[in-house]
């Protein structure tokens, strides 16, 4: 019975055993060939899951690159407005340094004008006669007097500059009282040029009697309206002494004549 058994289980056994076995390899290649196609396919999408991945750290970093590029430019322009900036402003304040230098410039070109066209414009400060003896060219004490406040006043204006003009009488020859007013404008410069008077800033002529001094006339109707020959001669003997100073200089007279 038991032996009977075991033979029907191993009959009705291995049949469902082979079923079963048969059906399981079936059902596994059925399986794998419904998911293969999706592996596949997950394969595949994947694969441009990495592609798209790559592509964007790509683009990504080239992004970032830009970036960092367009922000190192952007710091170079802003050096460069913050250099152009500072160039712009020492370029003002060197431009208000020039605008005041050229201010003060023009001031001082005014003044120097004014000053030269002071210094040029000469007038007469100081006007003096010295008298002589008959053909004489000696000085009297008289005459230093006169001389000595003439080199007082030059001495004021360093750069005056005093004309002396030499007369003599009618009585003589031309020739000879030419040479007599000079020696007299001579000897009157030798004695300013011993008060210290400059050399160069002493102009002589002598003019004998061919030009009598234009206010001889004025200087007779002080002393004597009815002057006689010998009075007139001896007014006529001197040396007229002009002073002329630069700018707006004060006139005065040492003396007008000397008896």
């Amino acid at each position: 019975m038991i032996n009977l058994r075991k033979s029907l289980l191993l009959g009705v056994g291995v049949p469902i055993a082979f079923t079963l076995a048969t059906s399981g390899c079936a059902t596994k290649k059925y399986v794998n060939q419904q998911i293969a196609p999706v592996n596949k396919k997950v394969m595949a999408a994947n694969d441009k899951i990495g592609y798209v991945n790559a592509k964007l750290d790509k683009d990504v970093s080239q992004l970032n690159e830009r970036i960092s590029t367009t922000d190192m430019k952007v710091s170079q322009v802003a050096a460069a407005a913050e250099q152009a900036q500072g160039t712009a402003s020492r370029a003002m304040q060197e431009s208000e340094a020039n605008s005041e230098k050229i201010t003060a410039n023009s001031t001082a070109i005014v003044s120097l004008g004014a000053g030269v066209a002071n210094a040029l414009n000469y007038q007469q400060v100081e006007t003096a006669d010295v008298t002589f003896a008959f053909d004489q060219s000696t000085l009297t004490p008289e005459g230093m007097a006169v001389l000595d406040q003439v080199a007082a006043k030059m001495a004021q204006l360093p750069r005056a500059v005093v004309e002396l003009s030499g007369f003599t009488d009618p009585i003589g020859s031309k020739n000879y009282n030419l040479a007599l007013s000079r020696r007299r404008a001579e000897a009157v410069e030798r004695y300013l040029v011993r008060q210290k008077v400059p050399l160069r800033q002493i102009h002589i002529v002598g003019l004998g009697k061919e030009a009598p001094p234009a206010h001889l006339a004025a200087d007779l109707s002080m002393v004597d309206p009815n002057p006689t020959k010998a009075e007139l001669h001896r007014l006529a003997r001197r040396v007229h002494i002009q002073v002329f100073g630069a700018g707006d200089i004060t006139e005065g007279t040492a003396s007008r004549i000397q008896q």
